[in-house]
């Protein structure tokens, strides 16, 4: 896996959950009532009670959720993020006072399943066409305030990150076509490759708008993203492209058509169901021993 770094809106995401769970004044009363001088150190685990294996995105997350407790604490994994955790594995041992365990776990819990279910998903796409070229994409149909997280958890899984905001590449979809006067109109506004500066990505509807994007838009356009079509269409489109444009393809892509859009020749497959519909995995965390 690359590096991975927190930015400012996964810190504030992280404060925000924290302050949701344990409110401004950041209490918890039933662990405050049972535990309200303890100071030993206790363990815990956590362990995946997820009845297939699962993909580990999230423990850097882990790490800066337990930070927000002015406590010494410990968390050990022989795992890192993007390895496969089999059913009942220990996925990690945290050390730490009782207070700030018990008061940390839905939160750290929360992120991991989600983040992990995110990564899984992935892993699933990309095995099922891992003998092509075709590279798996995420999109920006994800929730607000995780994008980066769970773009990160796409790379976790084995994909590709796709623009990440609409500031980082230029992508014309059909309702800006629509909107601009057809694809004509938008690739008459659309500057040279060179002064972007950026990406240019041009949504293709049918074969008739990407052969006047061939014509017109060779010196404008990186990438072809072609959008709900058949296998057959699609092959031709690819074919057409060749040597030309990247090609992208996209619109309601599942485990059940991954390979037939891959068996095209595309160069890359964008899936919204990556980061919108994947369920959270089954992680529990429960204590281990009190420590002397």
């Amino acid at each position: 896996m690359p590096a991975f770094e927190l930015n400012e809106i996964d810190l504030q995401l992280i404060q925000l959950a924290l302050r949701e769970d344990l409110g401004l004044i950041f209490k918890d009363l039933t662990t405050q009532t049972l535990f309200d001088k303890e100071t030993t150190a206790y363990q815990t685990e956590i362990i995946s009670k997820h009845p297939t294996p699962i993909v580990l995105c999230g423990l850097p997350v882990a790490q800066i959720v337990l930070s927000h407790f002015k406590t010494d604490f410990e968390l050990i994994s022989s795992f890192q993020d993007g390895d496969l955790i089999e059913p009942g594995a220990q996925v990690a041992i945290i050390q730490g006072d009782a207070r700030s365990l018990l008061m940390a776990e839905r939160t750290l819990l929360n992120f991991l399943r989600h983040l992990c279910a995110i990564a899984t998903t992935t892993r699933q796409f990309v095995d099922k066409i891992k003998t092509s070229a075709t590279q798996v994409l995420d999109t920006r149909k994800t929730t607000p305030g995780w994008r980066h997280l769970e773009k990160y958890a796409v790379l976790c899984g084995g994909g590709t990150n796709h623009r990440m905001a609409l500031y980082d590449a230029i992508m014309i979809k059909d309702t800006h076509i629509d909107l601009v006067g057809g694809i004509d109109a938008a690739l008459e506004k659309l500057p040279e490759k060179t002064d972007a500066g950026v990406p240019v990505i041009m949504e293709i509807r049918n074969i008739e708008e990407l052969k006047i994007t061939i014509a017109s838009g060779r010196a404008k356009i990186d990438r072809v993203l072609l959008d709900n079509m058949a296998p057959a269409e699609l092959k031709a489109c690819v074919a057409l492209c060749k040597g030309i444009f990247e090609t992208e393809a996209s619109g309601n892509i599942n485990l059940q058509t991954i390979q037939a859009v891959a068996k095209t020749g595309v160069d890359f497959a964008s899936v919204g169901m990556l980061t919108h519909s994947a369920e959270n995995v089954d992680l529990s965390m429960r204590a281990l021993a009190r420590q002397s």
